[in-house]
């Protein structure tokens, strides 16, 4: 689990702060990005209605 989380910490660290990113890091960071705010932005917008 720890071997995960440093991965996890050094494609963020590699996408957005060095820009130095190779398609497998870049791909990652967007599913670990993209899930939550997807269901946020669900979530929110059922509550509207």
């Amino acid at each position: 689990m720890e071997h995960k989380l440093n991965t996890l910490k050094t494609d963020l660290y590699n996408v957005f702060v060095k820009g130095d990113a190779n398609n497998i890091q870049m791909a990652r960071v967007f599913v670990v990005l993209a899930i939550p705010v997807m269901a946020i932005c669900m979530i929110g917008l059922h509550l509207v209605k």
